[in-house]
């Protein structure tokens, strides 16, 4: 049996309607979500942080493609939710990749100047982790994520 892409929505065909591949499209990409996010818990790694970002990437191209076949007023609320993650994400993810690369400059070898530079980028990130991780925490028990799930339902 072939395996799926990573952006192929499972039950999709063209023979459904818009609706309802709007469902498929939004419960499959907010699953993934849910799933990294829980990921993320039981291991902070950049790598999955980016698995979020990506995840959070997903589902709000899809949401901005599909926003007429919902209550526009729900749909608007969580998109911003979800747009406000992906920022955040985006930030961790850009402090990190910052710290890697000046670590990766002249092959490790990190003078006084730069490692003072590189503690300041630490410390505002591990400031930045921990909005993050109580802003995702906050997300999961979120009553716009209940409400937005039982929309797709």
């Amino acid at each position: 049996m072939p395996k799926n892409r990573k952006w192929e929505i499972i039950g999709l065909s063209a023979d459904k309607s818009l609706k309802i591949s709007a469902r498929l499209t939004l419960q499959q990409r907010l699953q993934s979500v849910t799933l990294s996010i829980k990921f993320f818990f039981e291991e902070e790694t950049p790598e999955n942080l980016h698995e979020i970002r990506i995840a959070l990437r997903r589902l709000r191209y899809n949401m901005e493609i599909f926003i007429s076949c919902f209550d526009k007023n729900k749909f608007i609320a969580f998109y911003q939710i979800i747009e406000h993650l992906q920022d955040m994400t985006g930030t961790k993810r850009d402090l990190d990749i910052l710290a890697e690369n000046i670590r990766n400059i002249d092959n490790g070898k990190i003078d006084s100047k730069t490692n003072s530079f590189l503690k300041k980028i630490e410390v505002k990130n591990n400031r930045f982790k921990d909005s993050l991780t109580l802003e995702l925490m906050k997300f999961t028990h979120s009553k716009e994520l209940k409400d937005f799930s039982k929309m797709l339902l």
